[in-house]
């Protein structure tokens, strides 16, 4: 029985090395070879390193120091080779290959401005190569911004972005930071650039304590938005989740935007599943500590022994006083942790793809008590759900947790500087649990203790967000598509800010709390007809776009100021005998309607033409319609005189944009507000109206060039510009009291 099973299998061996020799023989008479010679179209000298390509196969070779390249066992027939090298534009010559011979080509390549040939998004999420834009703009890869390391990737932008500043309140987990492009043009109005999100705006508001209940006016314990900070809630993006980000600088590249983008725009594209993916897991770890600290005398005692100060103007220590390294001994070494895990994947013809990632970001900071806890799930995905209709859908979830110490003279740094150094600062509790002093000062004169300041008052934020982002692209004819997308983005944003009882700033109201609670809702749709190009002639193309959009913003702060706390150590407003309210309601909406024409000759000369019309809540009716126009050029002279291509490649470009901008909500009626009159009532409040409000009118120009050297080794980008804003809206400004209002 073996030996049969034995003679059978070796009949089926025999069998198909048969068949195997068969089909080689018949391929080799049904394949050919491909031999030729990679040139420079212009001086017609060989190109080496380039790549060349049998399109519908991958089959592929490089061409060596002459220039030549061969490809054995190409298919019969018709072939297309495709010839790339980097300083170059791709050919694609035609080949006829026999069986069991060999066809020759040359193929010539000219030289192109490499840089220009990159595929950028442009406003509206659309994508256009950077030889055909007029305006000045940057992008950077998403794995540059996650290196970095930055909880806030905001900061990661700071010296890679010309004309990009980036300034962070400081150094505490959590803090906020403040981007400006080309810097400052507004006098009240923002001057920070919209972010766009996979085509949407994205709110990346700092909460102001002008809504704080401790902040109405004429009141001496407001903070006027010092010695706090809150974060800005771009801090709330995942860095992981970010596949590349551009910046259009000035209304010039941003026009299209609309009234909110007239400081530029931010544009996120976020990361999509490959085919592939699977999992995919990351962390990293960094530690922190003091590098150094201030130096501090240890000649001169307090001015009055007797009765200690911190003023230290006495006389000389005695000798062998013991002294306590306060400040060393307060600052700590911080660990901050990040973990991302992403799963993902897409079939093998793309036309579904998705991506899972959660992330977890903890930081601790060097002053003792602060931190800033981020914890973030993103879902993405798209479909070809039919050959005309694909549906992209991503879904972000953020929680963060932040504790962050008093700045400035309210924070924890002054105390520790004039604190004795002949006392240990970390003692800071009596035996009875109350703040100990060691001064002959007041209560609310002698400076807090650090330990005691970082432990009994704080500045603690809790937010909850959700961004929504539905994307759909209709091609239902060949000479054009329609794209929409509809998007929200809410989140609860808990702030809670403590001054206790025992503290310098909250002993003479014995203990101050603030609360307040931002529920955020901005509702977004944006909808758009692009028309492909059209061929007016044999050297003149024409392509565009028309489209509106639509967007809603509210925001209600419900805020409560409590102060003569019943129990020191109970942090609640329900702990206050004085209790104050306040409501701050801000609504805004935004209609827009825009197009863009864009012609093209002979793919050197560029001239793009666009215009908006905006219609906005903020504005009194009768002039809150404005239109503004943008005009933009795009010169690729390195393809226009082939004899300058073969030392450089370049353009010139040149723009001019107007841009509107609107108020704050209610800028132009006046609001009622409690009055503590007898018997109660309502009445105007401290600042006025301007019924006769008119928009903002930013105008810009720039021009600027584009210069790329030794195969674009060498890149070179210069860019003058201007920018006058007129009409300025300027807020809180003194006035006669008797209109009424003082501000």
């Amino acid at each position: 029985m073996r030996w049969a099973l034995s003679r059978v299998s070796g009949g089926v061996v025999a069998a198909l090395a048969l068949q195997l020799l068969t089909a080689q023989a018949l391929e080799a008479q049904a394949t050919g070879t491909v031999r030729g010679r990679v040139v420079d179209s212009g001086s017609n000298r060989p190109v080496s390193d380039a790549q060349i390509v049998i399109d519908g196969t991958t089959m592929r070779a490089m061409s060596n120091a002459t220039g030549e390249f061969t490809i054995a066992g190409v298919p019969t027939g018709t072939r297309s080779v495709t010839a790339r090298r980097i300083g170059y534009a791709p050919s694609t010559s035609q080949v006829t290959v026999a069986a069991g011979q060999t066809a020759s080509v040359t193929i010539a390549l000219g030289q192109t401005a490499s840089a220009l040939e990159a595929v950028v998004v442009t406003a509206l999420g659309e994508t256009a190569e950077r030889r055909t834009l007029g305006t000045s703009q940057q992008s950077v890869v998403g794995t540059a911004i996650a290196e970095t390391q930055r909880e806030n990737f905001v900061n990661a932008l700071q010296g890679r972005i010309a004309g990009v500043q980036v300034n962070s309140s400081s150094g505490v987990p959590g803090a906020s930071s403040q981007i400006t492009i080309r810097g400052v043009s507004s006098i009240s109005s923002s001057n920070q650039p919209l972010f766009i999100v996979d085509g949407l705006p994205m709110d990346n508001k700092t909460l102001h304590t002008s809504v704080l209940a401790s902040s109405y006016g004429g009141s001496t314990v407001s903070f006027e938005n010092r010695g706090v900070d809150f974060t800005n809630r771009a801090a709330d993006i995942n860095p992981e989740d970010i596949e590349s980000i551009t910046v259009l600088k000035g209304p010039e590249a941003a026009a299209l935007y609309g009234i909110d983008a007239a400081n530029g725009a931010i544009v996120i594209t976020t990361k999509r599943g490959t085919a592939g993916g699977g999992f995919e897991y990351s962390n990293s770890f960094r530690v922190e500590s003091v590098r150094e600290t201030p130096e501090l005398q240890r000649v001169y005692g307090p001015t009055d022994p007797e009765n200690i100060t911190t003023s230290y103007w006495g006389q000389p220590y005695a000798p062998g006083t013991r002294f306590h390294d306060n400040v060393d001994g307060f600052f700590q070494t911080a660990l901050t942790q990040r973990h991302n895990l992403t799963f993902s994947g897409a079939a093998q013809d793309n036309r579904v793809n998705y991506r899972v990632t959660g992330g977890l970001t903890k930081q601790n900071g060097v002053v003792p008590s602060t931190y800033y806890d981020r914890y973030n799930v993103t879902g993405a995905g798209q479909a070809q759900v039919t050959d005309w209709m694909h549906v992209d859908l991503t879904t972000q979830y953020s929680y963060a947790d932040n504790n962050q110490a008093f700045k400035g003279a309210a924070g924890p740094l002054l105390g520790l500087l004039v604190w004795p150094q002949f006392d240990d600062a970390s003692e800071w509790l009596t035996p009875a649990g109350t703040r100990r002093r060691v001064t002959a000062l007041d209560p609310q004169d002698e400076v807090d203790n650090p330990y005691f300041n970082v432990n009994k008052n704080h500045i603690a934020t809790t937010n909850n967000r959700v961004i929504l982002n539905l994307g759909l692209r209709f091609t239902p004819f060949s000479w054009g598509s329609i794209k929409t997308n509809i998007g929200s983005d809410t989140y609860t944003n808990h702030n809670e800010i403590l001054r206790h009882p025992e503290s310098i700033y909250g002993y003479t109201n014995n203990g101050l709390i603030d609360v307040a609670n931002d529920n955020t809702r901005n509702l977004s749709a944006q909808a758009l007809l692009n028309l492909d190009r059209l061929e007016l002639t044999d050297r003149i193309g024409l392509s565009g776009l028309v489209g509106s959009s639509v967007r809603d913003d509210e925001s209600t702060v419900d805020a409560l100021w409590g102060r003569d706390f019943l129990e020191p150590n109970f942090v609640s407003v329900n702990n206050a005998a004085v209790r104050t309210s306040k409501t701050t309601i801000a609504q805004r909406r935004l209609i827009g309607a825009f197009g863009q024409a864009t012609f093209d000759y002979s793919d050197y000369l560029y001239l793009t033409l666009t215009g908006r019309n905006d219609w906005t809540s903020t504005i009194p009716r009768e002039r809150n319609s404005f239109f503004y126009p943008g005009i933009s050029t795009s010169f690729v002279f390195s393809d226009a005189f082939p004899s300058v291509r073969q030392f450089m490649t370049g353009k010139v470009r040149m723009a001019y944009a107007q841009v509107g901008k609107d108020a704050s909500p209610y800028a132009y009626r006046p609001a009622l507000e409690y009055k503590t009159t007898s018997y109660g009532g309502y009445g105007y409040g401290f600042w006025g109206p301007n019924v006769n409000l008119r928009p903002e009118f930013a105008h810009s120009y720039e021009i600027g060039t584009e210069l790329g050297f030794l195969d674009d080794r060498l890149h070179v980008d210069l860019t003058g510009y201007r920018k006058e804003t007129e009409d300025q809206i300027v807020n809180n400004i003194r006035g006669s009291y008797a209109t009424g209002f003082i501000l």
